[in-house]
């Protein structure tokens, strides 16, 4: 009989854009403007254990989600592209797992020594690392598949702009040299706006004003007339 519980070991931390669950994407793919590295842990550095990944285009990266926090065991959940509906937990990527064990497909951007870097991620700041399997398109990628419920379910993407004060805040960041790659930390935050990261409570409020930690910045929008409007952005 196998036990009820077992230990892991945390390999390594993931450094990224994202800090906090709010404004954090469902998906790694439908924010490619986001970046992150694996800090490994002292006891694997020096160690190769990187060595060759940097021939794969893409890892899997299990993760557990720490801010995952909640004692609930749930069977089934609302997701919010279902507006109401109700599915069991693992026909979800809801973060409220039995075991809060996470699943993340990234871009690899650079590999090196002891350093990876990727992009397309869906995890925050912090993140524990419990393993890294290079992806295999032969195994990983079926010739014929289907998607569930959310076949059904069209993706909601709303329009982003940025105000005169905004686009100044970001100038001005960069000519302070606070902030580089300024393009790409734009197109972060539209793409996660797009995505409409607004608490369900909140969809239906007019004119509700929201802070987001992204990119070590603190970014306020609000949502208006059916788009984001980005109305400022300064250092966290």
């Amino acid at each position: 009989m196998t036990p009820e519980t077992f230990n892991l070991k945390t390999m390594g931390w993931l450094r990224a854009d994202f800090k906090q669950k709010f404004g954090t994407p469902r998906q790694g793919a439908l924010a490619k403007s986001s970046r992150a590295h694996v800090e490994l842990a002292p006891e694997w550095k020096g160690r190769g254990i990187l060595s060759g990944l940097e021939g794969f285009s893409h890892v899997w990266i299990l993760s557990y989600l720490h801010l995952s926090v909640s004692k609930r065991q749930r069977g089934k959940i609302h997701p919010p592209r279902l507006k109401g509906g109700k599915v069991g937990i693992l026909a979800s990527r809801s973060p409220h797992r039995p075991n809060n064990i996470g699943l993340t497909l990234a871009r690899v951007e650079r590999c090196a020594g002891d350093e990876l870097y990727v992009s397309e991620v869906d995890l925050v700041d912090g993140t524990p690392i419990l393993d890294i399997k290079p992806y295999l398109a032969l195994a990983d990628r079926p010739e014929q598949y289907s998607c569930g419920w959310t076949d059904k379910v069209a993706i909601t993407h709303r329009t982003c702009v940025f105000s005169e004060k905004a686009d100044e805040d970001l100038r001005q960041l960069e000519r302070s040299a606070k902030i580089r790659e300024v393009p790409r930390v734009r197109a972060l935050i539209e793409e996660m706006l797009t995505l409409d990261p607004r608490p369900p409570a909140y969809l239906g409020r007019a004119d509700a004003q929201f802070a987001v930690w992204v990119a070590g910045l603190n970014v306020h929008f609000r949502f208006h007339e059916e788009k984001f409007t980005v109305t400022g952005v300064e250092p966290a």
